[in-house]
């Protein structure tokens, strides 16, 4: 396989917890350079991994050699970034949300497109265990239709562990436009779309900021959610749990999916019989660690520039989830005004 020359542009705690250790591992990733407005800390960061250093995302760019980027940046400069990386013909993996409005994550797919780069979005939510199985189910058509769904995506907040602490940008940028809502909400948004292969139709949002004093955004949100096919849902995403709850919880006609809500089995399947199966496989928080390939969220990007395919989780998939979000939250305040 040809080896990928990967330049991580955004120092911050997903780079150093996922797509540095990720792109270390990967036989077939060689990273290019690291790049940050953060002099100290992309230096740090540089003699981590004996790589070069940037404060310039655009003299990284600029390079022949590099062939893609994976943007780790505060929400709002997502775009731009990932316009000018297209636009210099470099695949890109960019977290999530894709972009802070429906405006610009369009002109990313676009740009992507008209330069015949992979634009991919880290929802990593796809590629956990207990999903990958649960879809397996669903695609099999096992337990008959589906009726309903509720999703949970709760923690203690971003300052916990960003690495800008209670100064992270999730809860002060005020370009950011969403807290919660982008930041755990969206995951499940995505993940639902993939669990049952059909999009939301209708959405509506609650918010409340009860948790967080130093946020300008909401610390928690429950989203009422329509699918084109009907079912009906909910996702649930929270700032303030002390304990952190990653649920999945789908009504079947013939039994129901349990994902991620019993501490010894990540997956359970009750049918309607009153028997159940539990599969005995990683949880969400630990699977990063014992699988080959951790998060698969870089394994999956190399994988689709090396065999020229699209990604996994494609930028219209990211741009199908932000604008569920988006037009949720602007439906509540027409609503309130």
């Amino acid at each position: 396989m040809k080896t990928v020359q990967v330049g991580i542009i955004g120092c911050g705690a997903i780079a150093k917890i996922r797509h540095l250790p990720e792109c270390k591992e990967h036989e077939n990733v060689t990273i290019y350079g690291v790049c940050d407005v953060n002099e100290e800390r992309v230096q740090r960061f540089a003699r981590a991994y004996k790589t070069k250093a940037f404060t310039d995302y655009h003299e990284m760019l600029a390079s022949p050699e590099l062939d893609a980027v994976i943007i780790c940046l505060p929400h709002h400069l997502h775009a731009k970034v990932a316009i000018d990386a297209a636009n210099a013909g470099k695949h890109i993996l960019v977290e999530k949300p894709i972009a802070t409005n429906v405006e610009d994550a369009r002109e990313m797919v676009k740009t992507a497109e008209e330069n015949r780069v992979n634009l991919m979005v880290a929802h990593n939510q796809r590629f956990v265990p207990s999903h990958v199985k649960a879809k397996e189910w669903l695609d099999r058509g096992e337990l008959g239709k589906v009726y309903s769904f509720q999703s949970t995506f709760g923690h203690n907040g971003p300052e916990n562990w960003s690495i800008d602490g209670e100064k992270s940008f999730y809860m002060l940028s005020k370009e950011e436009g969403f807290g919660v809502l982008g930041d755990l909400a969206i995951h499940k948004v995505d993940l639902l779309h993939f669990l049952l292969g059909v999009e939301v139709s209708e959405a509506h949002v609650i918010t409340g900021s009860i948790a967080k004093d130093n946020s300008l955004f909401e610390d928690n949100a429950l989203l009422s959610m329509k699918m084109d096919n009907g079912v009906i849902g909910s996702v649930t995403a929270s700032w303030s749990y002390v304990h952190p709850d990653f649920s999945t919880v789908i009504h079947c006609e013939k039994g129901t999916i349990h994902i991620e809500n019993d501490p010894t089995y990540p997956l359970i399947i009750k049918f309607s019989d009153g028997t159940a199966l539990n599969y005995d496989i990683p949880s969400l928080l630990s699977y990063e660690k014992q699988l080959p390939g951790r998060s698969q969220v870089v394994s999956s990007f190399i994988d689709s520039i090396v065999q020229h395919k699209a990604p996994p989780v494609t930028g219209n998939d990211g741009l199908r989830a932000l604008k569920v979000v988006l037009e949720a939250m602007k439906k509540s305040e027409s609503i309130l005004t």
